[in-house]
């Protein structure tokens, strides 16, 4: 029989479980259940579709273009917040006071809005009006205004910048709270035995961040598969669809198309992209499964 401390457990845990059925399991399912059935919208009415969702998917040009353009997102971003964020947890970790002060300032982006970062970069990146043209043509690296958003090439570059300005912080965190917990008895053993920074840094501090690290890159990547306010404000996808991640074809084929059902299958695709990520992060980090 269960004891009286665990059925006190299951009653204090009975309300959220309650919510986050009614918010995300319910919601879930009924999406899951749509990418099944397609929506006339001439005679409002539903009809039950099979698998022709996802096969209408697979004949589309637009989705595999969002399936390529979501994968170059995520890889990008994953890369650089991962340099930022190791950058940023090391110098955090190397300073003794105001360290509470410099976090905070750190997390600053994160706390912010999306709708904000995306106008704050739109007026960085203006043509005309920008500074970072303004410094670039100061400097003489450039000669001419950067249209940075109107290139497909610059425009990708360009919000992977932003989102990472908007998302370092979570992943320097997660490394600092790692770095906190490596013994300082070790890092001083390599430095006495003759290693310098570098060395210290890369046979000693990055392995014992190990799981850290997993746990900065899987979380880094959830947020960016989930990608969505960004890209519209900024980019709408454009140009030539080089920035439509999945987040936002998804958005277009059921607002702009009212094609609910073949929205929800990618949306379902969508989930199953995360969810292989999420679990070969388990078999991954997680120290049991490694002496299977």
């Amino acid at each position: 029989m269960p004891s009286r401390t665990t059925l006190k457990g299951y009653l204090f845990a009975t309300p959220l479980i309650f919510v986050l059925a009614a918010a995300v399991v319910l919601p879930a399912l009924y999406n899951a259940g749509l990418a099944f059935w397609r929506y006339d919208a001439m005679r409002d009415a539903w009809r039950f579709a099979g698998v022709d969702n996802f096969a209408k998917l697979i004949d589309a040009p637009a989705f595999w273009n969002a399936f390529w353009v979501t994968g170059v997102w995520v890889v990008g971003n994953v890369s650089l917040q991962l340099v930022v964020g190791m950058a940023v947890a090391l110098a955090l970790n190397s300073v003794k006071a105001f360290r509470g002060f410099y976090s905070a300032i750190v997390m600053v982006p994160w706390v912010s809005s999306f709708v904000i970062v995306a106008v704050v970069f739109l007026w960085l990146y203006h043509p005309d009006l920008g500074v970072l043209n303004d410094l670039l043509m100061r400097l003489g690296l450039v000669e001419t205004p950067v249209a940075w958003l109107a290139s497909p090439g610059l425009a990708m570059v360009s919000l992977i910048v932003a989102n990472t300005w908007k998302f370092f912080p979570l992943v320097a965190i997660t490394l600092f709270t790692g770095l906190q917990a490596i013994p300082r008895e070790v890092v001083e053993s390599a430095t006495v035995d003759g290693a310098n920074p570098v060395q210290t840094l890369r046979h000693v501090v990055i392995p014992l961040l190990g799981p850290s690290i997993a746990t900065a890159v899987l979380l880094s990547a959830i947020w960016a598969f989930n990608a969505f306010t960004l890209a519209i404000i900024m980019t709408g996808g454009g140009p030539l669809r080089a920035t439509e991640v999945m987040g936002l074809y998804i958005y277009k084929v059921a607002f702009d198309s009212f094609d609910f059902g073949t929205a929800a299958a990618a949306s379902l695709v969508l989930f199953v992209l995360i969810l292989i990520v999420t679990l070969f992060y388990l078999r991954v980090a997680d120290p049991a499964r490694e002496g299977r």
